[in-house]
C-alpha cells in the first residue's frame, strides 16, 4: 500500500511539474493533493481549485477516507468513505510577505459510504448498517505557507457531516499537503 502512495506521488509531482510548462500565464486555477490522518484510518483529498477574486476562490475535492470501526471489544471491520465535496473559500487572515495565508470554507458534500467490504452480516448482530449513498456538508480550516511562486504547503482541517450515514455521522480528517499554482 505504501509502494502504491508512493508512486502515485511521484506520478503527481511530474504530472505538476509537466503542467507548468504546458501554461506561460499565470493562472488563476490551482490544484492540491493532501493525505490526512482520520480517527483508525487514512484518507486523501484532491483538491481543483479557482480564485475568483483575490481573496475567495471555488474547490471541488474528491475525497478517500477509509477506517477501521469498533462497536464492540473483539469486533471490528473496516468502512471506506468516497466523498464529492464542492466548496467556497475566503481569506480570514493574509500576510503575502511572509507567505502565510488562512482560509476558511465550506459547502455540499455527496458520497458512498462501502461498508465491510459489501457484507452486511455482522456477528452477533454487532451492527445494523449498510453500504449506502450520503450527503451532508463540510467546513475546513486551512493554512498556506508559500514555498514559491508555484508551490506551497498546506495544512488543513476538515470536517464533514452526513446526515443519511448509518455509520459515523461526522468525519474529521487532518492532513498535510502540497498545493500547486499553475503559471
Amino acid at each position: 500500500m505504501k509502494k502504491n502512495c508512493l508512486r502515485c506521488l511521484i506520478f503527481l509531482t511530474l504530472f505538476m511539474i509537466s503542467l507548468e510548462q504546458a501554461y506561460s500565464q499565470r493562472s488563476d486555477f490551482f490544484f492540491d493533493i493532501v493525505p490526512s490522518y482520520k480517527t483508525n484510518g487514512y484518507g486523501i483529498n484532491g483538491n481543483i481549485n479557482y480564485f475568483h477574486s483575490t481573496t475567495d476562490f471555488f474547490r471541488a475535492s474528491f475525497v478517500f477516507a477509509s477506517s477501521i470501526e469498533q462497536p464492540v471489544a473483539g469486533l471490528e471491520f473496516p468502512y471506506d468513505d468516497y466523498m464529492l465535496s464542492l466548496g467556497y473559500f475566503t481569506t480570514l487572515v493574509t500576510s503575502p510577505k511572509k507567505g502565510f495565508f488562512m482560509f476558511f470554507g465550506g459547502g455540499p458534500s455527496l458520497g458512498y459510504k462501502y461498508i465491510n467490504r459489501g457484507e452486511t452480516d455482522f456477528p452477533f448482530d454487532a451492527v445494523d448498517a449498510e453500504s449506502s449513498f450520503m450527503y451532508g456538508g463540510f467546513a475546513t480550516f486551512e493554512l498556506d505557507f508559500f514555498l514559491s511562486d508555484t508551490f506551497s504547503i498546506i495544512l488543513p482541517i476538515t470536517g464533514f457531516y452526513h446526515f443519511n450515514s448509518d455509520l459515523n455521522n461526522t468525519t474529521l480528517l487532518l492532513g498535510a499537503g502540497l498545493r500547486y499554482y499553475l503559471d
